[in-house]
């Protein structure tokens, strides 16, 4: 059997295994990267654990625990009802209210814990039961929800932004400061769904609510604090203080002290359980940073390159012709793919096609990232999708029929900044 035969097996008995056993996508890229070098024969099956063991080697990467440790911190101490309270005093009063709250929560929140996964968990929890007793169905609220918490990896401080920088090089700060105006940009669009769907289907259409800003002045010092944090986490960065690694760390002591000492919502007895949780999420995507390695290293020993450059065909020079290869790539991928698994698998062989086209490397990132955000709201693998379905009670193809005006309006998103990519390098271009 051909090279090029057994990589298209390996590439086909990967989504097989994902889409009809329905097995975790770590193992799934684990046993379709052995099945490949058991058939090839040329290479010794003690390279499957170092490859594994060298793909998650990287001091970058240990930022990933710390920051999942902030999402659970941040949802069993309060945090994120806080945040609520001040987004509801900004723009509850107006009429779907409750949606813009969710949307600008989802803002705020992706400035602490970097995980959309955990940001979709606490919004859920707490806005889809207020949101059904205000009238809006509960498909439709889990969907706004899995949107909103997908802005958090957009947002700084982002976890796939840190293994994107482990895998390229790319300054974390720059990429973090790349993403502020498309992550902000992305949550005034959901918004504008929100309004037209609230218009158009009548709800909250007896909203009685003023704007008061006695209500705002009362939310706001219990949620400076929170709001503070991203302040010091991506400042530290830029400053040069601490490395991306070293702000997680940071993140986590302040969250702690506002849990522990100045909301007193969480006790010590608690942390156990917490460190637990962030230990098991954290294995989980390790697991597959290092599976997803394995399978990355067999692509590009067999020269998989050469098959992504033919998709280029002679226009590798036309940067909007690369970019939008790039996210049909990263799109389509993000069906069957876990963002991780996506860019460890796809952006070395990316790369250099996309230096050769003279793209912005922070301009590529950001874009990347904002594929994955998408991906995490379409099944098979949408991660924020089942994460809401799961903390709503509600059901899947439901909040799917739901959710499809945010992915399309997310894409329309993704298309503007391939063409303006200065939204993307306005703020970074002002570093040093």
């Amino acid at each position: 059997m051909t090279v090029s035969f057994l990589l298209i097996m390996m590439i086909v008995l990967f989504l097989l295994l994902v889409i009809f056993t329905g097995i975790p996508i770590a193992v799934a890229l684990g046993l379709s990267s052995i099945a490949e070098l058991v058939l090839q024969g040329q290479v010794p099956l003690m390279v499957a654990p170092q490859r594994i063991f060298n793909g998650v080697n990287s001091v970058t990467l240990m930022g990933i625990p710390f920051f999942m440790l902030v999402g659970s911190i941040m949802e069993r101490s309060g945090i994120t009802q806080k945040l609520i309270d001040f987004a509801n005093a900004l723009v509850g009063w107006l009429r779907g209210g409750l949606c813009y709250v969710g949307v600008l929560t989802g803002i705020l929140m992706g400035g602490i814990s970097g995980s959309a996964p955990a940001d979709t968990a606490a919004l859920s929890s707490i806005m889809v039961p207020s949101m059904e007793r205000s009238g809006y169905p509960k498909e439709f609220s889990a969907a706004l929800m899995a949107s909103s918490g997908t802005l958090g990896i957009i947002i700084p401080p982002s976890m796939p932004m840190i293994v994107l920088a482990s895998i390229t090089g790319i300054s974390v700060g720059k990429l973090f400061m790349g993403g502020i105006i498309p992550g902000i940009m992305i949550g005034v669009t959901f918004m504008a769904i929100c309004g037209i769907v609230c218009h158009v289907r009548g709800y909250d259409k007896d909203n009685d609510k003023h704007f008061s800003l006695r209500l705002i002045m009362r939310t706001l010092p219990r949620a400076i604090l929170p709001i503070l944090a991203p302040v010091i986490i991506v400042g530290g960065i830029l400053t040069g203080v601490v490395t991306a690694t070293e702000s997680a760390i940071t993140a986590v002591a302040y969250t702690l002290i506002l849990g522990l000492f100045v909301y007193r919502t969480i006790s010590v007895k608690d942390l156990p359980e917490l460190f637990v949780e962030s230990v098991i999420g954290a294995a989980n995507v390790m697991f597959i940073i290092g599976t997803s390695s394995l399978f990355a290293w067999i692509l590009q020993s067999n020269n998989f390159q050469q098959v992504i450059e033919s998709m280029f065909g002679g226009a590798v020079h036309n940067q909007l012709w690369v970019m939008f290869v790039v996210n049909v790539v990263f799109f389509i991928g993000g069906f069957f793919l876990e963002g991780t698994a996506m860019q460890i698998m796809f952006i070395p062989v990316l790369q250099p096609i996309i230096e050769l086209a003279g793209i912005h490397p922070i301009a590529f990132g950001v874009t990347v990232i904002c594929n994955i955000a998408i991906g995490n709201l379409t099944p098979p693998v949408g991660v924020c999708l089942y994460v809401a379905a799961n903390s709503a009670r509600a059901k899947v193809d439901g909040i799917i029929r739901e959710i499809m005006p945010f992915v399309l309006m997310a894409l329309v998103d993704v298309a503007i900044l391939v063409i303006f990519p200065q939204l993307i390098t306005f703020i970074p271009g002002m570093m040093k």
